[in-house]
Formats: C-alpha cells, sequence, structure tokens
C-alpha cells in the first residue's frame, strides 16, 4: 500500500516540468477579476468572492495535506522496522481527512453554481 503512494507520487513529481504555483493572494485576486468582469450585480458577485475564497482555501489545504502525506510516507518508508499496520493508518488518516475536505469542497462549488446562471458559470469556469 505505502509502495503505491509512493510511487503516485514519484510519478506525479516527475510527471511535468516544475511550473510556478500561484499564490492564494494571485489566485483570490484573478478570481475576483474574472467575477467582476461577469457579474453584474454586487451583491451575487459579493458572495461569489467569498465562496471562491473559501474553495482556494479548501484547494491550498488539500495540497498542504497531499505535501504532508508524502513527507510522512517518506519517512515510514525510511523506517525499516515500519509495519503494514502503520502504513494503513497513515493512508486512512489522510483519506479520512481527505473526504471531509471534499465535501466542503463539493458543497461550496455547488453554492457558487447557484448563485450563476448557465452561461456565467461557463464565463467563469472556462
Amino acid at each position: 500500500m505505502m509502495s503505491i503512494v509512493l510511487a503516485l507520487g514519484f510519478l506525479m513529481s516527475c510527471a511535468s516540468a516544475p511550473r510556478m504555483v500561484p499564490t492564494i493572494r494571485e489566485t483570490a485576486s484573478q478570481w475576483n477579476a474574472d467575477v467582476d468582469k461577469q457579474i453584474p450585480d454586487a451583491q451575487r458577485a459579493g458572495r461569489l468572492k467569498q465562496l471562491g475564497l473559501q474553495l482556494i482555501e479548501l484547494q491550498d489545504s488539500l495540497s498542504s495535506d497531499i505535501a504532508v502525506l508524502n513527507e510522512q510516507a517518506v519517512a515510514l518508508n525510511a523506517n525499516y522496522g515500519a509495519t503494514r499496520d502503520e502504513a494503513r493508518q497513515l493512508v486512512a488518516g489522510f483519506f479520512e481527512k481527505r473526504t471531509a475536505a471534499l465535501a466542503q469542497y463539493r458543497d461550496v462549488v455547488f453554492a457558487m453554481r447557484r448563485e450563476v446562471s448557465a452561461e456565467e458559470w461557463k464565463a467563469l469556469t472556462r
């Protein structure tokens, strides 16, 4: 199980050339600009901006959780006395945390979708 997690992490790290990942501030600024461009109603735009910030923070949190899992997996792999049960606990803890975060993520996306028309949604998510 642990070797699968490590192999996936290795493949993901080698899959593409390194690129600059936008900061939360840059991503939020871009989202806010897109919302301002597409949504003329200030109240709806404000709600969408807030929901967008929540979504961006959740994405950042998920990325951090994955980085922590990778670090923990490497440490566990380096420990020759580690057991399969320890590896299972590590992965189970990650998936438990991730499941809750993904449920929040889904709820935020649906809340955003309720605020806009189909055309506005297409324009914002292209």
